[in-house]
């Protein structure tokens, strides 16, 4: 009889960024329920990152639009409930949001300042605008609203939008401010040229966990921080082109469950990077995250093979799907794997 893995599990609760955005019923509030309910099926847990500037967009709005205030007290109430049930809010954070616009029922994006980077370095806790302000106005906001029915809660733990968590020097002394200790960015071996998001972790440590001090490239045995970063595992070209023929040939739909899009790109960069990824796939090992997003049963059987014992996995509610939800449940009712929320997993 197989043992039970067990796993950290990660959610970015949000919804897309592109020209399409789906909605929150859509992409955040149903998919997260569902997932929610099949976890709790063997005790299992998991960390919800959520982006939280999307609802202080909301707190911003919903006097003029009732709908905004709508979508504001569905993700308070669901957010409430996931926290009464024991399950780990942390912070994640899309500055973009701070220049998003509301019109025609639409939300309309800026992209400027989609890293957090990108905002000012002035020493202002008070400033949204600011890095140290962002951080801290958006850490009490969450705490706040979660102590309503945790008095203990605290945020601790980070993801940074679209990964974007270097230079890690300019946000370490906000996230020491606010007693942020965790990080959960990292993707190793992995990278994205993409122009409004690219990383480059090739060279990151392949650990579940270590500590880290001024970079999370770096370890530091004594470092203020830890990194739980994504697990990735290697797969060899054949493999790569194996699976992509199976998703075509046998899950051609799987896909179009989908309510939205990503972020939006120039049309030469989708070019440039779709050709790139297809030489690479066929004649190349490509690194891939440990998550159930655009997979299929055979890939992510593959996938849970290869994971050690307390690896990191990251799911989009948006992305999840009747496949996935059903391949997940299965894993759960089987009790192939239980998973755990990053405080669980370093308590």
């Amino acid at each position: 009889m197989t043992s039970i893995k067990n796993c950290n599990l990660t959610i970015d609760y949000e919804i897309f960024f592109g020209n399409k955005t789906g909605t929150v019923n859509e992409c955040m509030i149903e998919p997260t329920k569902k997932l929610a309910s099949i976890l709790e099926k063997n005790h299992s847990t998991m960390t919800v990152f959520w982006d939280i500037l999307h609802y202080y967009k909301l707190l911003q709005l919903e006097n003029k639009y009732p709908e905004l205030k709508q979508d504001r007290i569905l993700i308070e109430d669901q957010i409430l409930s996931l926290a009464e049930r024991g399950f780990d809010i942390q912070l994640h954070l899309h500055p973009h949001w701070l220049d998003s616009r509301y019109e025609n029922n639409e939300w309309k994006f800026n992209y400027t300042r989609f890293k957090l980077h990108n905002l000012s370095q002035e020493n202002n806790p008070q400033d949204i605008n600011t890095i140290s302000g962002c951080v801290s106005i958006t850490k009490n906001l969450m705490q706040d609203l979660i102590r309503k029915v945790d008095a203990n809660y605290k945020v601790t733990t980070f993801r940074a939008g679209g990964y974007l968590i270097e230079p890690f020097e300019l946000l370490r002394n906000a996230f020491l401010e606010n007693e942020i200790t965790i990080d959960s960015s990292i993707l190793p071996g992995m990278f994205n040229e993409n122009i409004i998001s690219p990383y480059n972790f090739r060279s990151y440590p392949e650990r579940n966990e270590y500590r880290f001090d001024r970079s999370p490239k770096e370890i530091s045995d004594t470092g203020s921080f830890f990194e739980i970063p994504v697990t990735t595992i290697k797969m060899t070209g054949l493999r790569n082109t194996y699976y992509r023929v199976i998703k075509k040939l046998k899950y051609p739909m799987l896909e179009n469950e989908r309510k939205g899009n990503g972020v939006a790109s120039t049309r030469s960069t989708v070019r440039s990077s779709t050709m790139k990824t297809f030489i690479s796939s066929i004649f190349f090992s490509q690194t891939v995250q440990f998550t159930t997003d655009s997979n299929f049963k055979e890939k992510f059987n593959f996938l849970f093979r290869k994971v050690p014992e307390n690896s990191t996995m990251i799911l989009h509610p948006k992305l999840l799907n009747l496949h996935t939800i059903k391949l997940l449940e299965e894993y759960i009712l089987t009790n192939k794997v239980r998973f755990n929320s990053i405080q669980k997993f370093l308590r």
